[in-house]
């Protein structure tokens, strides 16, 4: 197998994405487009109002037994994540978001607004991650930006993950 290096990548993911449109996603209450700075996002169609179900999340059940996860995955409860398919798994993070996620059924969970969303406002949750040494640099813009994509108590354990992160000869 061949690896693909980034730019050759880029080009043929632009391939799929015209001639197949796996990340393309629209109905009459959400679509998914470019963010311009964060890949793609879910964006509203319409206006939500406080409490409005927006969307349910479906998807792939995974067993939390010795699966890592993904950049996409969601924890659906103690036994089960979800990998969420479109337009879940465009979903983005943000520190001050518009958005909650709730179990909805069994197998899936709600996106539920927390504000008044009007139409083309990017629909975004809290991801609340856990601090560990992956977890990426946020880039939510928000004024309360906590600098990393994890839960507002987990901030001080990632200053420290950072710090060490910079000592460490690569």
């Amino acid at each position: 197998m061949i690896t693909l290096d980034k730019q050759r990548r880029k080009k043929l993911q632009a391939v799929v994405d015209k001639d197949y449109s796996y990340r393309s996603y629209y109905d009459d209450d959400v679509e998914v487009r470019a963010t311009g700075k964060c890949g793609y996002g879910v964006f509203a169609a319409r206006q939500f109002l406080p409490g409005e179900l927006v969307m349910e999340v479906t998807g792939q059940l995974i067993s939390k037994k010795g699966y890592e996860g993904s950049e996409y995955v969601m924890d659906l409860d103690t036994k089960w994540y979800l990998e969420p398919s479109t337009p879940g798994a465009f979903m983005n993070h943000s520190c001050s978001p518009n958005c909650e996620l709730i179990q909805l059924t069994k197998t899936s969970l709600g996106v539920v607004a927390i504000c008044n969303i009007e139409a083309d406002t990017q629909l975004t949750f809290d991801y609340a991650w856990e601090a560990f040494d992956w977890n990426p640099r946020c880039q939510c813009g928000a004024r309360n930006c906590r600098g990393w994509v994890v839960a507002e108590d987990e901030v001080k354990k990632m200053k420290r993950l950072a710090k060490n992160r910079k000592k460490k000869p690569r």
